[in-house]
């Protein structure tokens, strides 16, 4: 892909991060690093798109999701995450009493 090079301002944070990432070879320069970041950025708006688009499919054929709807699924998915946290919370220690068992 045809590339160009271009001049930016950026916060000596994320510079540093990305200077780490090629230290530690996670890329090969900070403008992969960054293009990477770009790429990722990318995705994420077409996802956003395509998501806006599926709600208006999906509205536009059963009505407006109301607030009580979306504030409903809210509280279902944390309690998922909630529940899904617990269950991790008990096979570490579950793994850690296997480990300490064999250990012995």
């Amino acid at each position: 892909m045809p590339k160009e090079r271009v001049t930016i301002t950026v916060e000596l944070d994320l510079l540093d991060h990305a200077k780490s990432a090629v230290q530690a070879g996670v890329c090969r320069s900070v403008s992969e690093w960054i293009s990477q970041a770009m790429a990722e950025q990318l995705a994420r708006d077409d996802r956003l798109v395509a998501l806006d688009e599926l709600i208006a499919e999906f509205e536009a054929l059963h009505g407006p999701i109301t607030d009580e709807e979306i504030e409903e699924q809210m509280r279902r998915d944390r309690e998922a995450a909630e529940f899904h946290r617990q269950e991790g919370a008990r096979k570490m220690a579950e793994r850690q009493r296997l480990l300490a068992q064999q250990a012995e």
